[in-house]
């Protein structure tokens, strides 16, 4: 009788904790799987008593999940779910997968009144890491360039990204060997400064590549371009004149189609100088360089020299050591730049202007002549001096040489720094006495080499 009672107790008691906990559901789930965990926290029940179940998905370093890879379901009995099988579909997780599938996130799924869940599948999968560094060690410091490559395979395109220089390859050395015949073209990250010997080897469907890097010309690897026929190299525009004249680039398809034209220069047999100016501000480019003209008296004309960039609307003269040709680009740009005093002016009338007798100079073949009278067109250059104090009839540009800075360039062809006297770096810094190391300097205008 005593074991009867016993059992009857026992049942109003689990009848009492089932009461109690109705309001509750039941969920199956390992805390711990291969490769993560997973929790789960309720809400409140719903007036209908539905109850909204919050899962909790943490991956282990080195694995990842998806919300694919969730499978939860309705605990129910099988008679249940055999005479009903959409009960027992799949419930939907509510929440979008992150970018990077390592992160612990959040879904949410609801629970009907009555019904427990079951995680029934939670996959954890292996990162798969691709050793994908084409980094060239720095056997200077010790480093390994930070250079890596991905294949866009919707798109045919090879990319090139990160900092620094590549590695040199072989033909059989190519880490995207599988891929050789897919790839139509090559994009190359601003911050690559070097491309390694055989690094397209074999790319015989390259039909272009296109560089980012804005800051210099990039190191040219043996045989790192392959010969195809119609193979172009898609520059910036700052640099493609410089392109154009570098050893190795200079036999290949060179074009710019981020550069701005740079009209009406041009540089001859008889000239190294030319004017400029633009209606957007451009970047200078790295084979030319850019002068105001300060001051004029009857030394010469004092040039200072415009670092970066050239304001819109600001006439310049350009200089160049090597090109010859009417073809330059450049880029646009929006540094800010002041260039200070400036007698350069540029004619914006739509009539011109109209000038007598030795009013104002204008360039022609690297001097600066007196204007006879007539007409200056609309954006023709010209330099004016108001306070007179210079009346040559013309003002010769002497060669620029190694200097940087201010300079004079004098009519006797000599150059001068500010037209001051003294000693002189090439640079422009002064000394006070004469200098004691080896080199070249100016002294009163004129170059002097101290052996």
């Amino acid at each position: 009788m005593k074991k009867l009672m016993k059992k009857v107790w026992l049942l109003v008691l689990l009848t009492m904790i089932s009461t109690v906990a109705s309001a509750e559901v039941v969920i199956d789930v390992n805390e711990s799987y291969l490769g993560g965990t997973l929790s789960t926290t309720q809400g409140d029940p719903a007036e209908d008593g539905s109850v909204v179940v919050t899962l909790t998905v943490k991956p282990d370093d080195g694995y990842q999940i998806a919300k694919s890879d969730i499978v939860v379901v309705p605990t129910i009995p099988a008679q249940t779910r055999e005479g009903n099988p959409d009960i027992a579909a799949p419930y939907e997780l509510v929440g979008e997968d992150p970018t990077d599938l390592t992160e612990e996130r959040q879904y949410t799924f609801t629970v009907k009144s009555g019904f427990g869940a079951w995680v029934k599948e939670a996959t954890f999968h292996e990162v798969t890491v691709i050793d994908n560094n084409i980094g060239k060690e720095d056997d200077s410091k010790g480093v390994n360039d930070d250079v890596t490559w991905v294949f866009d395979e919707e798109n045919s395109s090879l990319l090139i990204n990160g900092t620094g220089r590549t590695r040199d390859f072989t033909a059989d050395d190519l880490p995207w060997a599988s891929d050789l015949d897919n790839i139509t073209s090559v994009v190359i990250d601003k911050g690559v400064t070097s491309l390694g010997e055989n690094i397209f080897a074999g790319c015989k469907n390259l039909t272009v590549i296109t560089i980012a890097n804005t800051n210099q010309v990039l190191v040219l690897g043996k045989d790192a371009i392959p010969a195809n026929e119609g193979l172009t190299i898609d520059v910036p525009g700052n640099l493609y004149n410089e392109y154009l004249t570098t050893e190795g680039w200079d036999k290949l398809s060179i074009v710019s189609t981020t550069g701005v034209e740079m009209t009406g220069v041009t540089f001859g047999d008889n000239n190294y100088y030319d004017t400029f100016v633009s209606d957007k501000d451009m970047m200078i480019p790295s084979v030319l360089y850019a002068y105001v003209i300060s001051s004029i008296s009857e030394k010469g004309l004092e040039l200072t020299e415009v670092k970066g960039a050239i304001p819109a609307n600001t006439p310049v003269l350009l200089f160049s050591e090597k090109l010859k040709g009417d073809h330059f680009m450049t880029a646009g740009t929006d540094d800010q730049v002041t260039v200070g005093t400036n007698l350069l002016n540029v004619v914006t009338n739509d009539d011109g202007l109209k000038v007598k007798v030795g009013e104002v100079w204008m360039l022609y073949n690297d001097v600066f002549y007196y204007t006879q009278a007539g007409t200056i067109p609309k954006g023709g250059i010209y330099l004016a001096d108001s306070s007179k104090s210079g009346t040559r009839s013309s003002y010769p540009l002497g060669s620029r040489g190694d200097t940087t800075g201010i300079v004079s360039l004098h009519t006797d062809g000599t150059l001068g720094i500010g037209g001051q006297s003294g000693w002189y770096s090439l640079d422009g810094r002064k000394y006070t006495t004469m200098p004691s190391q080896k080199g070249i300097y100016i002294k009163d205008g004129i170059k002097v080499v101290i052996k």
